[in-house]
């Protein structure tokens, strides 16, 4: 605005203008009507958030003729030396006054680049350059886009210094700060922030513009000051927020905020819909309700969820391709192991669909046979993702009666076919003579038996008690038949088994009669080959490992077989580090389950006979031999178990012999030891996997059947329901509970009576 002068003036309204022009005694160097000033520099007193330095780079001694409006230098060629300074001032301002469209341009013409700074610095350069029109024409923008603020409002406003450069935005944990002149990486990140912001904060976003070139928001209550502008930065590499107002004049009492959408929940709970997918909403909505006051309707509920299972979809259809270079991982990491990949082409097709997976890692197998009983039970457990399948599963028991998986196979569906796949694989590690010396327990499912017997044809079966119990109830119920049944499949001997079942037969000839077309020694315990060590008449060892992995049939095929491949590693490990620190030779529950045995045999009397031979009475009308040197007892507790029952304890503490000794060493420290030396080798991440050619394996086929899809297991006959839901409803005619009007009996017994009259 003053051509004459070399020195840098702060203005920023027209006051500021006038009291530059008052102050100051320009000179103007002309050989007709000549002003001698001396050149004066202003410094404000006040500072103010946004400060216009006006930089012109002349030199006092110019010559203006060539720049200046004609017009303008005749009214200073026409001014009279002796004019007072004020009188010369008036006349230029009324000539430069901003008031119409056409000055604003001579004055832009005169002034070359209005630049915002922050306050004068010594460190700071001057910023006359190209940037500093960058950074002012961000700034003009910022201030003045929506038109609504004035220069008098400017200290309610608090904006960012333009020469700081900005700094980068960073979350306070949970906390949402936000501040004038932070950086955004792009403007989608800002949208996030400030959706984020408001519905913690509890309010709506107006938007006002919403653009990728800027983002101005405010408060959607009428009249409220909170105001939030954004735009690139003066270099375009990031988003800066310009001007924030964080004043609310609101209530900010908006429950049903509309900023927290569809969308957003999903996003926000996820991680919630991954590992429970079958949630129910008002859950989400009582969590949404406590952290951020917020009540959704459950429609939108609802359409977050959904979302959130097509997100989750995509995740389970991608894994399907990482199944490959997975399955190279494992055998890298873990030589000796089998891992098989089986896939379908569907006569043809340009890409293959996943069929079925196996794992049998190494150092199970060795586990295994160094310390577990030969005994195995096998299982399968359905996934619970958008692809369904079911998890195959084989586990066996160690020293201390503890669960230890050996193999797990993803297939298809649970049948015959897949079965024979999965013993086939398994064969390969601990099949020997066609299963000679295994014993198998199963549900009695048609495909484990025909697999057994097309692979494991010369291994023993036995069928879960539970399972067959679960059938005889249906046909023959009963509390008496219960008892009955499960001391007759546990009898260790075949007196008591005998016993056992006359009284079910007096109960039901029919009972007895199926329970007998069962072979016995596939279910009762006295018949069990005394090599397994084992007396389980269930196999609720599998179902306890498929409750235990359940938290990952929800996840995809890659991350849950490695999510139940970590949870081994830790079980291992953890096993193996509790061990080296028994002192005894017995593992804990073996050794309570002698002491247990011992309080039993407080109330036997003992008649030593020749040699390690002894007569042990019970009571009057019952007596047991037991032989410790061949470590038997005509109970056959001992030889099926391998733990020496109440009358061999009783015997031994009687030849003050140490109880160890007779224990058998499947059930013994060394044992439990040798289990679990054997580690898993770890695998890395998903980035360090051998780069393999892959086909572009595509997920099974899902097959919808008719009806509404059932969620829930089903439910044994007798089997208690898991929730009760109790009875609040009350009529309004008879004021009873347990009926609505609808279907009270009260009204239709008076009209019975009315029509009968």
């Amino acid at each position: 605005m003053l051509p004459w002068s070399s020195e840098y003036h702060n203005l920023f309204n027209d006051n500021d203008m006038q009291d530059a022009f008052q102050n100051l005694k320009p000179t103007y160097k002309s050989s007709e009507h000549p002003i001698n000033s001396n050149d004066n520099s202003i410094d404000l007193a006040k500072s103010r958030a946004n400060q216009v330095s006006v930089n012109l780079n002349l030199e006092p001694d110019m010559d203006w003729s060539s720049f200046a409006d004609e017009e303008i230098l005749a009214k200073f060629s026409a001014l009279n030396s002796n004019m007072h300074l004020e009188n010369s001032i008036s006349v230029l301002e009324n000539e430069i006054s901003p008031s119409s469209t056409d000055d604003t341009e001579n004055i832009a013409k005169y002034l070359g680049n209005i630049v915002p700074v922050p306050e004068p610095n010594d460190d700071e350069s001057d910023g006359s350059g190209d940037d500093e029109s960058d950074h002012g024409l961000d700034d003009y923008q910022s201030g003045d886009e929506s038109g609504e603020e004035s220069d008098n409002d400017e200290a309610a406003w608090a904006r960012y210094e333009t020469s700081s450069g900005g700094f980068e935005f960073t979350g306070d944990g949970e906390n949402i700060i936000l501040r004038p002149g932070q950086l955004f990486i792009d403007v989608y990140e800002f949208r996030k922030v400030i959706r984020v912001f408001a519905i913690r904060n509890g309010f709506r976003l107006k938007r006002i513009k919403n653009e990728k070139a800027m983002v101005t928001a405010r408060c959607a209550k009428p009249g409220c000051t909170w105001r939030i502008h954004a735009s690139p930065n003066w270099n375009s590499n990031s988003f800066q927020l310009k001007t924030y107002c964080p004043e609310h004049t609101c209530a900010r009492d908006d429950v049903d905020n509309r900023e927290a959408s569809a969308t957003w929940i999903a996003a926000q709970y996820l991680h919630v819909f991954k590992a429970t997918p079958d949630i129910s909403v008002k859950v989400i909505a009582a969590d949404m309700f406590k952290k951020y006051g917020i009540e959704c309707s459950v429609h939108r509920l609802y359409r977050a969820k959904n979302k959130a299972m097509e997100l989750l979809g995509q995740d389970h259809k991608k894994s399907y391709s990482k199944l490959l270079r997975y399955m190279h991982a494992l055998l890298e990491t873990n030589p000796g192991s089998t891992v098989s990949l089986e896939r379908d082409w569907l006569g043809g097709a340009a890409n293959p669909v996943f069929k079925r997976f196996f794992i049998f890692i190494d150092s199970s197998r060795r586990g295994f046979f160094k310390g577990c009983r030969q005994f195995v039970g096998v299982d399968g457990c359905h996934l619970k993702g958008p692809y369904k399948g079911v998890l195959l599963t084989i586990v066996s028991i160690d020293a201390n009666f503890g669960i230890y998986p050996l193999a797990m196979c993803i297939v298809e569906n649970e049948n015959t076919n897949s079965w024979v796949y999965f013993m086939e694989k398994l064969y390969e590690q601990i099949g020997c003579n066609q299963g000679e010396g295994l014993c198998f327990m199963s549900d009695r499912q048609k495909g484990i038996l025909n697999a057994l017997e097309q692979v494991f044809p010369l291994a023993l079966k036995r069928y879960c008690c539970k399972h067959i119990y679960a059938n005889f109830k249906t046909k023959f119920p009963g509390l008496l038949l219960k008892k009955t049944f499960w001391r007759a499949c546990r009898s260790p001997n075949c007196t008591e088994f005998s016993e056992q079942m006359e009284k079910l037969k007096a109960i039901s000839s029919a009972g007895h009669k199926w329970l007998m077309e069962i072979p016995i020694q596939h279910w009762a315990k006295h018949t069990f080959p005394p090599f397994t060590k084992c007396t389980h008449v269930t196999n609720n060892m599998t179902e306890s490992f498929n409750n235990w992995i359940n938290g990952y049939r929800v996840m995809h095929v890659v991350r849950m077989l490695d999510e139940i491949r970590r949870k081994i590693m830790r079980l291992i490990h953890t096993r193996h580090e509790a061990a080296k620190k028994w002192n005894e030779e017995l593992p804990p529950l073996v050794r309570r389950k002698i002491v247990e045995a011992r309080m039993e045999a407080r109330g036997l009397s003992i008649i030593f006979g020749h040699e390690n031979t002894f007569e042990v009475l019970e009571d009057a009308s019952k007596a047991f031999v037991v032989d410790i040197g061949n470590k038997k007892c005509n109970c056959g507790e001992w030889q099926i178990s391998g733990l020496p029952c109440k009358h061999a304890i009783c015997s031994i503490d009687a030849k003050r012999l140490k109880v160890e000794d007779y224990v058998h060493n499947y059930l013994k420290k060394i044992a439990f030891l040798g289990t679990y030396q054997h580690q898993f080798k770890p695998v890395p991440d998903e980035t360090k996997w051998p780069l393999v050619l892959t086909d572009n394996l595509q997920p099974p086929l899902v097959t919808k059947s008719a009806g509404r899809p059932q969620n829930k297991r089903k439910r044994e006959v007798d089997e208690p329901a898991a929730f009760k839901r109790s009875c609040s409803l009350r009529c309004s005619r008879c004021n009873h509970w347990g009926h609505n009007k609808r279907t009270c009996q009260s009204e239709k017994q008076s009209s019975k009576k009315v029509s009968q009259i």
